[in-house]
């Protein structure tokens, strides 16, 4: 059965209620979560900073049927550039990656339909610069910008683009069930596996009790008299 964050987090929680953790009567479910992502986030960061290491596909996400708007033909990237250069952007806001030293989180962009040629994924200072020679007039340059994915298109095809398919390591994979697949269905839920390696588990869970131990209760806590402002998972 695939690992979910419900499995985890109860894995956590049953732990702290048997060796008594915390003398508090709840521990709020938002705040062991978010000690969840933190540390997945510090654990791929390390693994995938190390020369060498390719990106496991267990680790990424699929966001879907990504919808497209397009871009005022105002907007400075297009400036003194070819005549047809027209931006699309996405509609929705994309979630944060997690950060690398010499590669992105972003593992693929590209049409919908996931057998044809991705698009090539570029630096926002590289946008402008791209596109713009004899053979690459034709390539669709993509890049992320205020935390929305661009498109950089010339031919009359990609501006015709409706929607796009992207997949990347994400900081909080939660975030993913805004988006939606072909079939209408949220990219993320409770049931979904959690986008982890599975030998990095122990140490995850290792160190969110380690957080939980050294802090006496979480954020939401005044004191640590046993007063406790519970928060139920997803509010």
């Amino acid at each position: 059965m695939a690992l979910t964050l419900n499995m985890l987090y109860y894995d956590i929680l049953e732990t702290v209620s048997n060796n008594n953790i915390s003398d508090d009567t709840d521990i709020s479910a938002r705040y062991i979560e978010y000690l969840i992502h933190q540390q997945r986030a510090l654990w791929l960061r390390n693994e995938y900073n190390k020369p060498g290491r390719s990106i496991d596909q267990n680790v990424t996400q699929d966001l879907g049927c990504v919808e497209l708007e397009l871009v005022d033909s105002s907007f400075a990237i297009c400036n003194d550039l070819e005549v047809g250069c027209s931006l699309l952007r996405s509609k929705l806001v994309i979630p944060n990656t997690v950060e690398f030293y010499e590669r992105t989180a972003i593992t693929k962009v590209g049409p919908i339909d996931q057998m044809n040629v991705s698009f090539s994924f570029v630096p926002y200072q590289q946008a402008i610069y791209s596109g713009n020679g004899k053979f690459t007039k034709n390539v669709i340059y993509c890049f992320l910008h205020d935390n929305r994915m661009y498109l950089k298109v010339t031919g009359q095809a990609g501006k015709m683009l409706k929607y796009i398919n992207i997949h990347g390591i994400f900081e909080d994979p939660t975030e993913v069930s805004n988006f939606t697949n072909i079939n209408g269905e949220a990219c993320y839920s409770e049931d979904s596996k959690y986008p982890v390696n599975q030998w990095m588990v122990p140490f995850i869970k290792e160190q969110v009790l380690n957080q939980i131990i050294k802090g006496g209760q979480s954020p939401e806590d005044t004191s640590n008299d046993a007063t406790q402002n519970k928060v139920q998972s997803g509010e």
